[in-house]
């Protein structure tokens, strides 16, 4: 797991003009943790295990929480799309008081036409049904826009962003890559889990809350 540095920033356009952050639900107590990621992954018991690794460290309060004793409250913001998505949401929505926020790219029946299984769909119902908000992206021309567009969206709604990634560059539009490349133009951080190095069991040295 890595941090990637990017340095935060306030979106001109989250701001009203009293300078007031005009986000839904982004009070100082509440953070947005977005995610991105492969579908198929491999050794998913070490990859929950980072996953709760990076969920701490996006949780470690920062030094103005400290001072005021504030929770933070999790809100998880996921498209549900099999392998990274899932697997964050569900570990977030382990821990007490967590919420979570579906982005879909496209209406239900036809997102669920990409999930080969019935238990792949059944998995996606149960966590729709635990969301307690759904979102749906703006019709867009092709599929691989409409998954692009989510993955947008899931970002501009997000603090902190973990990917669950290669390093390598996207297969195709709208990829893990396409989304942690938005991420970084839009100064967000990103906790990266590099899922080719899984054998690294040990927390990396240097990996710091944002």
């Amino acid at each position: 797991m890595a941090y990637d540095a990017c340095t935060p920033q306030t979106r001109r356009s989250d701001v009203d003009t009293d300078g007031n952050d005009r986000r839904a639900g982004r009070g100082s107590r509440a953070l947005h943790l977005g995610v991105t990621g492969h579908r198929s992954l491999e050794h998913e018991d070490e990859i929950r295990r980072q996953i709760n690794l990076a969920i701490d460290v996006a949780l470690t309060p920062r030094s103005a929480d400290s001072r005021s004793g504030a929770r933070r409250d999790l809100v998880v913001v996921s498209a549900l799309a099999e392998g990274a998505d899932r697997l964050v949401a569900q570990e977030c929505l382990r821990r007490d008081g967590a919420t979570l926020t579906a982005v879909l790219p496209l209406a239900v029946e036809r997102y669920e036409e990409d999930f080969a299984t019935a238990a792949s769909r059944a998995e996606f119902a149960d966590l729709l049904a635990r969301a307690a908000e759904v979102q749906l992206a703006e019709p867009m021309p092709t599929r691989d826009q409409a998954y692009e567009r989510a993955g947008q969206m899931v970002v501009e709604q997000s603090d902190i962003v973990i990917a669950v990634w290669n390093g390598l560059g996207a297969a195709g539009r709208g990829g893990t890559a396409d989304t942690v490349a938005f991420a970084h133009t839009r100064g967000v951080p990103v906790i990266r889990i590099d899922s080719r190095n899984l054998e690294r069991h040990a927390r990396p040295k240097g990996v710091q809350a944002p």
